[in-house]
């Protein structure tokens, strides 16, 4: 049997979508994309969200909006995707990587303290595969030093802390749609804020800098990072399925969770009292990680390791590395992302954890 890490669910409505916007002929940014956002922002119960065409981007016009310059320092998850990591260099400013939570894997709000400086100007807490981290101390901690947050939700939208949607925690939010997510526009990201000012100015960042009220005169500084209609087309199509989304990924990370609490030596997921998990991974930690999946692989079984080493071991980025997390070197090198898409059946399932514990059983 082959199990995919990740299955694309679409079908002849996304098809639709698409041939009903080439033939209104308005492809680039206009009236799908403006829906798109309005449908998201009162979905995630803010004020704005304003759509460009990667989460990326989303991350970096955030930074620029709150005006991280290049002595600024922003602290990190070191396990964190690079982007994450990079959108900070992309202000030339130095991000400080600080510890994650053992269980849930989100950045730890205790290790968080011991990196604060009078230079520190934003933190970037990442919902690690869509679970949330702890919001209500990190936002104490933060608010009471003024320290701003930019929420990385590129893998969490769905998710829920007591009671409040992810996307909405952070002085600024930022969410993907790239294609292998929950769901997608295929390539896309979200910016969330419920301050005007903010949602204003990453109009215009997105734009060039351009005055949306005077053509042509760009008072800041901006790149091409707009969402176009053909995106926001698909991008509609799929957000109207979120809750059979969400509802599916959470039967298959129980039936999961099920089947591996008979099986020793595997760590499985857990959900904390108030949140709700919006199941973009399922994470298991195992001993001999490698070895595991390389197994798994050989058995038709595709995994995914998010990710294999702290941030702080990249090259470009070791110059950055003040001393190793123990949490993180542990998560990186044991963590294991297991298959989990909407087309997933439980025979399916059902062959994958016992193909794991057969690589469990061999190393």
């Amino acid at each position: 049997m082959k199990v995919p890490w990740f299955e694309l669910y679409m079908d002849e409505e996304e098809l639709g979508a698409v041939v009903e916007t080439v033939k209104s002929t308005w492809l680039g940014i206009g009236p799908r994309v403006k829906k798109f956002e309005e449908k998201l922002a009162e979905y995630c119960g803010v004020k704005h969200a304003v759509a460009v065409n990667t989460g990326t981007a989303a991350l970096d016009i955030a930074l620029k909006l709150l005006d991280i310059q290049q002595e600024d320092e922003v602290i990190v998850p070191g396990m964190a995707y690079i982007a994450t990591v990079n959108s900070v260099l992309f202000q030339h400013a130095t991000p400080v990587f600080a510890d994650i939570d053992p269980v849930h894997f989100g950045l730890d709000p205790k290790s968080v303290g011991e990196w604060i400086t009078d230079k520190t100007k934003c933190i970037i807490p990442i919902n690690y595969g869509g679970h949330s981290i702890g919001w209500e101390e990190m936002r104490a901690f933060s608010d009471s030093r003024g320290i701003k947050i930019i929420e990385d939700a590129a893998a969490s939208f769905g998710g829920e802390y007591k009671g409040k949607k992810l996307c909405s925690m952070g002085d600024i939010s930022i969410t993907s749609f790239h294609v292998a997510k929950t769901f997608t526009s295929v390539e896309g990201g979200m910016i969330f804020t419920n301050d005007d000012e903010y949602a204003r100015k990453a109009r215009m960042i997105r734009s060039h800098g351009e005055d949306p009220n005077r053509k042509y005169w760009h008072p800041m500084l901006g790149h091409n990072y707009r969402m176009t209609d053909l995106n926001a087309s698909i991008g509609l199509v799929q957000f109207s399925r979120i809750e059979k989304l969400l509802k599916k990924r959470t039967e298959v990370a129980n039936y999961y969770s099920k089947l591996f609490n008979q099986i020793p030596g595997v760590m499985v997921p857990s959900v904390k009292d108030g949140c709700l998990h919006s199941w973009f991974i399922y994470p298991i930690l195992v001993n001999k990680r490698d070895e595991v999946k390389k197994i798994l692989a050989d058995n038709g079984v595709e995994t995914n390791v998010s990710w294999p080493y702290p941030a702080y071991e990249q090259l470009h980025l070791k110059k950055f590395k003040k001393k190793a997390l123990p949490v993180t070197e542990k998560i990186t090198s044991s963590i294991l992302g297991l298959p989990m898409f909407y087309t997933l059946k439980t025979e399916q399932q059902e062959y994958v954890v016992q193909q794991t514990k057969n690589a469990i059983g061999k190393v």
